[in-house]
């Protein structure tokens, strides 16, 4: 009665501490329902997914994301990938460094759309700052692209994208300390390349 909100675990470990007997958990979770000792849990939320699709050809879906590399000159510094969900392959110039953080919108590096208008390709980010900008959805609207935002706290939406930049830094990053921007741009994009 006087640890009313602890759960029937801990209640188990304070009575074997306290009585120094063996106590069974599940006794002690008996004994609190039926004095109505156990504290309600909150229902888990379910993640909110953006759904199926299917890809049936390349160019239809692409998936963008962003990740940190360090580099001696600069020091943290951003990579930025898109992959063709069909084809398995990164966008060509898609995979740049930059020493600094760049607006999205402004860059080049999301691609042109080459469906016709009736069909637009979708592109699947996560609910990162640089892809939830008002200027980087404009510049899609203005490309003709739709875009997909994942469920927060779910990688699994992103998974192509996100597998692929955890290979990169097991087969490239890691292994390598780059001294300048243009020695990790050699390196990543002669990854890209193999």
């Amino acid at each position: 009665m006087a640890n009313q909100t602890d759960g029937y675990r801990m209640i188990c470990a304070f009575v074997r501490r306290k009585l120094g007997v063996a106590v069974n958990r599940k006794r002690v979770l008996r004994v609190m329902r039926e004095r109505k000792l156990i504290q309600r849990r909150r229902p888990l939320e379910r993640r909110k997914r953006p759904g199926f699709f299917r890809v049936e050809r390349p160019r239809q879906l692409w998936q963008l994301d962003m990740s940190s590399v360090w580099d001696a000159e600069h020091g943290w510094t951003y990579l930025m990938a898109i992959i063709d969900c069909c084809t398995r392959e990164i966008v060509p110039g898609s995979s740049s460094c930059a020493a600094v953080p760049t607006k999205p919108s402004q860059s080049s590096n999301v691609p042109q759309s080459p469906m016709a208008s009736s069909e637009r390709a979708v592109l699947g980010s996560d609910n990162g700052f640089a892809f939830t900008a008002r200027r980087f959805k404009a510049r899609l609207a203005e490309l003709g692209i739709r875009h997909r935002r994942g469920g927060y706290r779910d990688p699994e939406s992103q998974a192509l994208i996100e597998s692929w930049f955890g290979k990169l830094k097991q087969r490239e990053v890691w292994l390598n300390e780059y001294e300048t921007l243009d020695d990790a741009r050699r390196g990543i994009g002669g990854y890209v390349d193999r």
